[in-house]
């Protein structure tokens, strides 16, 4: 179990009556496409296939999750199950002595344990996208760990492809990327992000390219480092050589490629050879504007928030 804020496996757990479900569901629907990690029932079918539910679901509502949001109704106060998640989130919320579970009722019915005078809101005068909403502003903005959206239509945008095949095309190697970066070590995935990041985009979409003496000021490493650190992830798709624009200053220029080694025959001809454009891009757009510490911040986490406009403006200003 994890508990720092960003690190849970949820931002929300949904605990509610199945009366309540259409509801619930739109507001679920809202928040995932919002980029919202939320534990709804129907989403999880083939996790908790085989699962012991009164053990994992303590869980869930205890520890997996930053919020809690109870939907209180009749029918919720008398089912086995809800008030099982009920005791778990409110033990959570007693341990954790703060504020985690977030009451959202239906009608007056008394819940053991909640006190009416707990503020909560009322699902007769809320539409579920606004109350979706309204859940993401309380959790406020933050970074995430190894995200990636769902849509990501600003890389689409960037990319300017429109074509629905060569977006989903797009989508899969964009996905085998954020894999590579994945299995990297810190040292090489920073290294890869200031190529990417400060690369000459004159021979894209074959190469990024930038001045080793650059990347060495950069990143305050010799020459040699960032050679052996390259060499080390050949593995994953990247090729790179070395060339000696102007041999008599000793001017010389880093050249890197990057191939998605999992690119089947399937694929449209733009997954095929622009594979490099789009991690650069990827990344590109990840970083957007900020200082390099902060951009450093964002791909260690691996967040891609900003690939999605659904997303990106719920980061965390570092």
């Amino acid at each position: 179990m994890t508990s720092q804020r960003g690190e849970r496996d949820y931002d929300v757990c949904l605990s509610f009556a199945g009366e309540q479900r259409d509801y619930v569901e739109r507001v679920a629907a809202s928040l995932k496409k919002a980029g919202i990690r939320v534990f709804y029932d129907d989403y999880e079918k083939v996790a908790l296939w085989g699962k012991d539910l009164y053990e994992h679901l303590d869980y869930i509502y205890g520890k997996s999750a930053e919020y809690c949001i109870l939907f209180a109704s009749e029918e919720y106060s008398k089912k086995v199950w809800t008030n099982h998640e009920r005791r778990s989130a409110q033990a959570r919320a007693l341990m954790g002595h703060a504020e985690y579970v977030l009451p959202v009722r239906f009608d007056d019915t008394e819940i053991p344990g909640l006190r009416t005078t707990v503020g909560y809101l009322n699902a007769q005068s809320i539409e579920p996208a606004s109350l979706a909403q309204m859940i993401a502003e309380k959790l406020g903005p933050r970074m995430r760990k190894n995200f990636f959206p769902p849509n990501p239509d600003l890389l689409f945008e960037a990319l300017s492809i429109t074509d629905e095949q060569d977006c989903e095309d797009a989508l899969s190697v964009a996905r085998a990327f954020m894999g590579v970066l994945q299995r990297m070590t810190p040292e090489e995935r920073e290294l890869v992000a200031c190529l990417f990041c400060s690369y000459c985009p004159s021979e894209l979409p074959g190469n990024v390219h930038q001045s080793m003496d650059l990347i060495h000021r950069l990143m305050g490493w010799p020459p040699q480092q960032i050679i052996d650190t390259l060499r080390g992830i050949r593995s994953l798709g990247f090729a790179h050589e070395v060339r000696h624009e102007d041999e008599s200053h000793g001017d010389s220029v880093l050249v890197c490629q990057w191939n998605d080694m999992s690119v089947d025959s399937g694929l449209t001809d733009f997954a095929m050879i622009n594979s490099t454009w789009l991690a650069a891009t990827m990344i590109e757009l990840a970083v957007g504007h900020y200082c390099e510490d902060c951009a450093t911040k964002f791909i260690e986490a691996l967040d891609f928030s900003r690939l999605s406009s659904a997303t990106m403006e719920t980061r965390e200003q570092a």
